[in-house]
């Protein structure tokens, strides 16, 4: 079917975890109204986006992945990776054991190594946290990253997203 499915992980009670999920509230809006033609640059999408908020249990979205059969696949989901809060990082599956994602019912790898064969290409976007206390809201960091990658989404530019080192 093509097109790409970003699904936001993470858990909104706790801080910076929620970066995956608040990308998609950034993205949902902005492909709204270019579906209903109040945004003029919808000849600008580079593919149809779909954007999910997976919360911490992406592995429910799999029949959601199943059915639709992306070409890509985007997961953005909070990441200690070691780095400044807010820097972004695309992440390759042979890392993921190594770093911390705290919220999940499933380990990524596996969710990864299941949903690879419905889809064309899946990427793993990695948010660095500075915070992800209960009952904290998003840091201004993280929020002005997100906000960064919801427009790279949007246009097209996710290759521009460093890889993990």
């Amino acid at each position: 079917m093509g097109g790409t499915i970003v699904l936001g992980i993470g858990n909104r009670l706790g801080g910076d975890d929620a970066a995956g999920t608040c990308v998609v509230d950034m993205l949902n809006p902005a492909l709204r109204a270019l579906s209903a033609g109040r945004h003029k640059a919808k000849a600008l999408l580079p593919t149809e986006i779909m954007a999910i908020d997976a919360g911490t249990a992406p592995e429910s979205y799999t029949s959601v992945i199943r059915q639709h059969q992306p070409d890509l696949l985007i997961l953005v989901d909070a990441a200690d990776m070691g780095l400044p809060p807010g820097a972004l990082r695309t992440i390759m599956p042979e890392k993921i054991s190594i770093l911390s994602f705290s919220t999940h019912h499933m380990p990524l790898s596996m969710f990864i190594s299941y949903v690879n064969a419905f889809c064309g290409k899946v990427l793993l976007v990695g948010v660095q946290p500075e915070q992800t206390e209960t009952g904290k809201h998003l840091s201004k960091a993280v929020r002005k990253s997100v906000t960064r990658l919801a427009k790279a989404i949007l246009e097209g530019r996710i290759a521009e997203i460093p890889l993990l080192g």
